[in-house]
């Protein structure tokens, strides 16, 4: 049974890192909010990512096949708003970004650690790539164990592998930030919100072809 709940664990662990290590458009954003504004913010919004991974880790392996079923439908749909909201989201980003940045070498600029959790929540959550993922391991999960609390342990070790992750892009982007000029950081925001609408637009390819 412990080799059982470690393997579980071990997985979990894995599974997080493999959602979480890709740096695409979030983990560009993250890099950016640390670097501009601190690792206080960059740790929000870190935490912010890695709790959407948690708790789609956890409806996927705790109602994972009711919910692709009651929700197979509205896929379509549920996608190409999914991704119209994304691409508004990074054009709002985009105009952020466009806007010159001042980056002092003193104390960081801080910002409202809870509006940027909830920004990072929001922007997260509308990506359906994630849920999707922890979707297809669920199955897996359910039947490698016996145990009434494995799949916990595989939720528990998902989310913690995708907040260190998080949390060391903040960490990084917090240490650069002072030794990069305005004109870098304002190039990694445009790249990041660009990312972003590319996310919108293959959201929405990805609805309407299936």
């Amino acid at each position: 049974m412990t080799h059982d709940l470690l393997t579980l664990a071990a997985a979990g662990f894995v599974a997080g890192l493999a959602v979480a290590m890709p740096l695409g458009a979030v983990g560009l954003l993250i890099l950016r909010e640390s670097m501009v504004q601190g690792l206080r913010s960059g740790l929000a919004a870190a935490a912010g990512v890695a709790s959407v991974d948690l708790v789609y880790c956890a409806v996927a392996v705790g109602v994972g096949a009711y919910f692709v079923d009651a929700l197979q439908p509205w896929m379509t749909t549920i996608g190409v708003v999914s991704g119209v909201v994304i691409i508004g989201v990074g054009a709002v980003l985009l105009r952020g970004a466009l806007r010159p940045v001042v980056v002092d070498a003193g104390e960081p600029v801080t910002g409202r650690p809870w509006r940027i959790y909830a920004r990072f929540v929001g922007l997260t959550a509308l990506n359906p790539a994630t849920v999707v993922y922890f979707l297809a391991l669920a199955a897996v999960v359910t039947t490698v164990t016996t145990a009434a609390y494995g799949p916990a342990v595989f939720v528990v070790a998902a989310g913690l592998a995708s907040l260190l992750w998080q949390a060391g892009l903040a960490i990084v982007g917090a240490v650069i930030g002072a030794r990069v000029s305005p004109r870098i950081v304002r190039a990694l925001g445009i790249v990041a919100a660009g990312a972003v609408i590319a996310l919108g637009i293959a959201a929405i390819v990805a609805a309407v072809s299936t």
